[in-house]
């Protein structure tokens, strides 16, 4: 007989409610036996134009964390995956460690969150210069590219897509995307992320890595990735990029 589908990991998974991405990536990456289940965050304010507006959205994120957490636990998760980038960037290290800290306390579970796992992955290709591409407003993403300084990787280059909403975010067009990816590329840069978690690229950047011969990393991929590795599951998952794939 095979495997159940929750035999080997259950991961809770947190994102705001008006995320479309992380679900369905989430599910084409997970191997036999893992399993992804879902926290919505309420968001009654999706318009992210402004830095302030920006703002706003993250406080609502912030107060919406414990009553989500409460649902999402009586699913008895392994692992808890914190998917939006943004609040968990706010504070830049300090502010990531915070989050973190908050949810294991609530939870009891280990915990990631975007910028934590994208430094892992980060390091696990020995990459000290970086290109940093998201869809925040221009604030949010100097506090992404303050984070990754605050631990000692130089960002030689960075681009914002400027989502005017957190639902838009998921109409970005793949030609878009691999635009950037070209245009902020260099022979500085040795590893090139993609750090928000509602615009869908995790195929896409396992192909941008067969033309520019460089890691190319998405979060929700990371996200997986690290969940599985921290739990031992070692599986290889080809067709998201190398990170999955090898190591």
């Amino acid at each position: 007989m095979g495997l159940l589908p929750t035999e080997r990991l259950k991961i809770g998974t947190m994102f705001p409610s008006t995320n479309t991405v992380v679900e369905p990536e989430f599910a084409t990456m997970l191997p036999r036996g893992v399993t992804a289940h879902a926290g919505r965050l309420l968001v009654s304010q999706s318009d992210t134009s402004t830095d302030e507006l920006y703002q706003h959205l993250a406080r609502q994120m912030l107060d919406a964390l414990e009553p989500t957490v409460a649902n999402l636990v009586t699913c008895r998760p392994d692992h808890l995956s914190l998917c939006m980038s943004a609040v968990a960037f706010y504070g830049g290290a300090q502010g990531d460690q915070a989050v973190r800290d908050r949810l294991a306390e609530l939870t009891e579970l280990p915990v990631s969150t975007g910028p934590s796992a994208l430094l892992a992955a980060t390091r696990a290709y020995c990459a000290e210069r970086i290109v940093v591409l998201s869809p925040f407003q221009r604030e949010a993403q100097d506090e992404a590219v303050r984070y990754f300084e605050e631990h000692g990787v130089e960002v030689v280059a960075n681009h914002t897509f400027l989502s005017t909403s957190t639902v838009a975010i998921a109409s970005i067009s793949p030609r878009a995307i691999r635009d950037a990816i070209a245009g902020n590329d260099s022979d500085r840069a040795e590893l090139i992320m993609q750090v928000g978690t509602n615009l869908p690229m995790a195929r896409l950047a396992g192909a941008a890595e067969c033309w520019l011969g460089k890691p190319v990393l998405h979060v929700n991929t990371v996200l997986v990735w690290e969940a599985l590795r921290r739990h031992g599951i070692e599986d290889a998952v080809s067709g998201f990029g190398s990170l999955l794939a090898e190591h």
